[in-house]
């Protein structure tokens, strides 16, 4: 049977455009234009979602429908989804109150069987979901507390942020920057201590000037900010590969050179680090590990009074991208 990735190599246009397209993402930004040749080529070309077959949900909660840190974990729990005999549906939610009465329709539908759920989840998505049978499973655990009876698979964030910044300090450097969202969210606080603990174990005082924070995680602005407060600095630890992206454009225009002059590197592996150039070092839990979250739900679904699941993500790659080296000096 013919698959997206056929789909898209044919056309010569993204997977990503496809899978938002074939999985009828409500709030997907692609063109009318782009979306017919999408459905005229999958008609031609025989691929066919089957209809009857049971489905699972990838919800997307306040974060925009193409950011691309989600898209690789929509591609990852397609493709666990299809292993185990499931469709998959996308679905892009606001809290606002349209956009949540769309998700409770779903849910009550009986169409879904169960839900992987990731994006800035809160307590309000919670209590929603809380309120239908369809079980879920958290990817990423962003929330503060409440969360004993809830199913995850997070990713230990603080020793992720603890090996990248000890790797770029087993580079010589000693003037690392970190580069982060709101501290209201879990995430970013992981990245703060497992930053704070890679230099406490290193012996190397930290210039608390060097921690810089964005609401909007915009890296660009963050640079620019640096540039501002005449931050010294031989490298960067980001939270994520948009905000990396950014610093690198930003870096660029000042005629800074990476890695000769700054070292870059982030958390997560995205499209951005491969179409960057260079390429974004970055580390990152490998995609087998992750399509854990699939399997949990699964059996989840088939045994739910066996209580709830969790696993937590402990071991890293790291993408040798063109951003990270020796301190020069």
């Amino acid at each position: 049977m013919i698959t997206k990735k056929e789909i898209a190599e044919h056309l010569g246009i993204s997977r990503t455009a496809v899978s938002l397209v074939l999985n009828n993402t409500p709030s997907s930004t692609i063109s009318i234009e782009t979306r017919s040749k999408i459905l005229q080529a999958a008609k031609e070309l025989g691929y066919r979602d089957v209809e009857s077959s049971p489905k699972l949900c990838f919800i997307l909660y306040e974060r925009d429908a193409n950011d691309p840190r989600y898209m690789r974990e929509l591609h990852l729990v397609e493709q666990a989804a299809s292993r185990h005999g499931y469709g998959l549906i996308y679905m892009n939610v606001t809290n606002a109150p349209e956009s949540m009465d769309k998700l409770r329709k779903a849910l009550d539908s009986k169409e879904i069987d169960g839900s992987v759920v990731s994006g800035d989840v809160d307590e309000y998505l919670i209590r929603v979901l809380r309120g239908y049978p369809p079980p879920f499973v958290l990817l990423g655990l962003p929330l503060k507390d409440n969360i004993d009876d809830l199913s995850y698979a997070m990713t230990d964030d603080v020793k992720l942020a603890y090996d990248a910044t000890r790797y770029l300090i087993s580079l010589g450097h000693t003037r690392i920057a970190l580069f982060t969202g709101s501290l209201d969210y879990k995430i970013h606080q992981c990245f703060l201590q497992g930053f704070g603990q890679a230099y406490e174990a290193s012996g190397i005082t930290l210039d608390k000037s060097l921690i810089q924070i964005s609401n909007e995680e915009n890296g660009y602005e963050l640079c620019k900010r640096a540039e501002m407060l005449r931050l010294d600095y031989t490298a960067v630890f980001c939270a994520n590969t948009v905000l990396q992206f950014g610093v690198r454009q930003r870096l660029q225009e000042l005629g800074v050179s990476v890695p000769d002059d700054v070292s870059l590197i982030s958390a997560g592996f995205t499209e951005l680090a491969k179409v960057s150039v260079p390429q974004l070092t970055t580390y990152y839990v490998e995609e087998t590990a992750k399509a854990e979250v699939v399997t949990m739900l699964v059996d989840l679904i088939n045994r739910p009074a066996s209580g709830r699941r969790t696993c937590s993500f402990t071991e890293f790659s790291r993408h040798e991208g063109g951003t990270t080296g020796p301190r020069k000096g």
